[in-house]
């Protein structure tokens, strides 16, 4: 993570011009895109920069949000109940939602945190990651209007919005990944390990590896045992092929490293 002492530094602005493009949105002032990306720690800790954090941006962004995806659902040509619409907008505006597709734009690289926050994994914690993409939506919406906010969001999630809608959309990796290694008929194994522990009691942060064939295969983190281990279910699911035969990576970017018994 890049980190930036001065919140309207050229470093920083450069970043966040980059960011700006990563989802197609010229901001008039981008001033609004780098509070959506200040968490609250790192504002407290750089109190004496006068620095907003994103919590405000972030419940206009929430309401935005809600708003888009039910306008869609309610023009779509299906003519959807009440129910079916309510259900698939808690679906698409949801923790886990929100904070896959700001992974998959990698967020966290460009999200402020304190010292304490980022040394405990805080850029990949779901709950940071869906608050600042809602923070993003409000500072859109404020930048450029509801056309705009509207047209961003559809951009990074209408992917979400379709799963959702047929009724494909995961959120128990851990299941899906036993579900294909145990169409191996028993030539591959699974198991996971947590790794690493960090951070106080209060707000721990854990590493989970998730093994196949004493072969770790990927990792992933959360403020919970559980949630570790979704997200390397998740990460393993991108790269793990399998058939009657076994098991085989399938990217290049993969963790060779042995299980350690």
């Amino acid at each position: 993570m890049l980190t930036i002492d001065a919140a309207n530094s050229s470093e920083r602005r450069n970043q966040l011009m980059q960011f700006g493009k990563l989802i197609n949105y010229d901001f008039k002032d981008i001033q609004k895109l780098d509070e959506a990306l200040t968490h609250s720690t790192y504002a407290y800790e750089h109190r004496h920069q006068g620095l907003t954090d994103n919590e405000r941006l972030e419940f206009l962004g929430d309401a935005v949000l809600d708003l888009v995806i039910s306008e869609v659902l309610f023009r779509n040509g299906e003519a959807y109940s009440e129910g079916h619409m309510t259900k698939t907008r808690a679906l698409v505006v949801c923790e886990n939602t929100l904070a896959d597709a700001a992974r998959d734009i990698d967020l966290g690289q460009v999200l402020l945190l304190g010292r304490g926050e980022e040394a405990t994994g805080g850029d990949d914690k779901s709950s940071n990651l869906s608050n600042a993409m809602e923070a993003i939506f409000g500072a859109v919406f404020l930048d450029g209007g509801f056309e705009q906010a509207a047209r961003v969001i559809l951009d990074l999630l209408s992917d979400s919005l379709e799963q959702a809608l047929k009724g494909e959309m995961i959120y128990d990796h851990k299941s899906k990944l036993l579900e294909l290694v145990q169409s191996t008929r028993g030539n591959s194994t699974m198991r996971f390990e947590i790794i690493a522990e960090e951070g106080p009691v209060h707000n721990r942060t854990f590493t989970a590896a998730v093994i196949v064939d004493d072969n770790r295969i990927a990792t992933g983190q959360g403020s919970s045992k559980k949630e570790a281990e979704q997200q390397a279910a998740r990460s393993a699911l991108k790269i793990l092929s399998c058939n009657r035969q076994g098991c085989q990576q399938t990217n290049e970017l993969q963790d060779d490293g042995k299980a350690e018994d």
